[in-house]
C-alpha cells in the first residue's frame, strides 16, 4: 500500500466517532402531555325518574415545554353518548407543574344496569412548531334499581256456582333497569281458607324477567261448597310479589294486587225448580185459554142452533 493512502486512512479513522468515544449527534427534545384519572372507575346510581351524576377529578401534566408559554385544550366524551364536560377546558403551562381539572358526567335516567361507558379525556398542545396530545381513559358502571308492577285486564270477578274454581291471569313486570325475578305468593291465604275459601298460584318464582318486560302468573280461586243459598259473599284475594335481586342485596321491594272476587249464590233445589214452575205455569195458562176458547165456541153454537128453531 501507498505510504500517502495508508496515512490519509489513519487520519480519516481517527476522525470518525466511535460509540467507544462517548461522543454522540444531540437530539431533539420529546415533549408529551400526560393526563391522569383520580379514579378510573365508577358506579352512579339512576332511578326511573332522576339522572346519574358523577365527577372524576385528574391531573395534567407536560413534559419539556417546546416554549416557555403553551396553551393546552381540554375535550371530554362518552362512547355511549352520555353528556359530559371538563373544567377547566383550557390549561396554560409554564413549567411542568400539574394541573388539576375535573370532569363531569351525566347518565341518563333509566340506563339499563347492563350499559357500561368509557368516558375519554383528551389534552391537546397546539402551536407553532408543536403539536402533541395525552388522552386518559375511566369507566362507567350503572348500579341496578329494582321495581315491580302487578297488573291484570280485570280486578273484579262474579261467579254464582259453590266450590267451582275461577282462574285468571296477572302480569309480573320488571319496571327496574336490570334483569330480575320476582317471588310470588297469596298474602292473606290464611284468611281466606278460615271463610271456606281457597286460592293458589301456578308458579312461586317466575322466570328471569328482564326490563321493560312481564311474566304471567295463573290464579285459581274457589268460593266454599258450602255457602249459604241467596247470599252474597264478597273477599279480596291479595297476590304479592317481591324481587328476588332485592332482597339479595337486603331490600325489600315488593307490591300486592287486590283481586275482588264475588259470590251470588242460588240454592240449586231453587235453581232447578223455578225454570219448571215457569214452564208449568206457561202451560197451564195456555191449556186455560184455549179450554175458554172451545166453552166459548160451544157456547156460540148452541145459540146458533137456538136461532134456527
Amino acid at each position: 500500500m501507498r505510504p500517502g493512502l495508508l496515512l490519509a486512512l489513519i487520519v480519516l479513522l481517527a476522525l470518525t466517532p466511535t460509540a467507544a468515544s462517548g461522543i454522540r449527534a444531540p437530539s431533539a427534545a420529546v415533549h408529551s402531555v400526560s393526563v391522569t384519572f383520580d379514579a378510573d372507575t365508577k358506579i352512579t346510581q339512576v332511578t326511573e325518574t332522576a339522572n346519574g351524576t358523577l365527577n372524576f377529578t385528574g391531573q395534567v401534566t407536560v413534559q419539556k415545554l417546546p416554549v416557555e408559554r403553551i396553551l393546552v385544550s381540554l375535550s371530554a366524551r362518552v362512547d355511549t353518548g352520555w353528556a359530559a364536560k371538563v373544567t377547566p377546558d383550557t390549561m396554560v403551562f409554564t413549567s411542568s407543574t400539574p394541573i388539576p381539572f375535573e370532569t363531569q358526567v351525566d347518565v341518563p335516567q333509566g340506563t339499563e344496569s347492563t350499559v357500561v361507558g368509557k368516558l375519554v379525556v383528551t389534552a391537546t398542545a397546539r402551536g407553532t412548531g408543536y403539536n402533541f396530545e395525552g388522552t386518559a381513559n375511566a369507566t362507567i358502571t350503572v348500579a341496578q334499581y329494582y321495581r315491580v308492577l302487578l297488573d291484570s285486564d280485570a280486578s273484579y270477578f262474579e261467579t254464582g256456582k259453590r266450590g267451582v274454581g275461577t282462574t285468571f291471569k296477572l302480569q309480573v313486570a320488571n319496571m327496574g333497569n336490570g334483569p330480575d325475578t320476582y317471588a310470588l305468593e297469596i298474602s292473606n291465604l290464611e284468611k281466606l281458607r278460615s271463610m271456606g275459601w281457597s286460592a293458589r298460584l301456578d308458579k312461586e318464582v317466575t322466570p328471569v324477567v328482564q326490563p321493560g318486560l312481564y311474566s304471567e302468573v295463573t290464579v285459581a280461586v274457589t268460593p266454599p261448597k258450602d255457602a249459604p243459598p241467596f247470599e252474597a259473599t264478597g273477599v279480596v284475594v291479595e297476590v304479592k310479589a317481591t324481587s328476588v335481586g332485592a332482597r339479595a342485596h337486603g331490600l325489600t321491594v315488593d307490591i300486592v294486587y287486590p283481586l275482588n272476587f264475588y259470590l251470588r249464590t242460588i240454592d240449586p233445589i231453587f235453581d232447578v225448580t223455578v225454570p219448571i214452575v215457569i214452564v208449568a205455569a206457561v202451560a197451564v195458562s195456555a191449556a186455560l185459554v184455549v179450554w175458554r176458547w172451545r166453552q166459548w165456541r160451544k157456547r156460540r153454537a148452541i145459540e146458533v142452533v137456538e136461532d134456527q128453531q
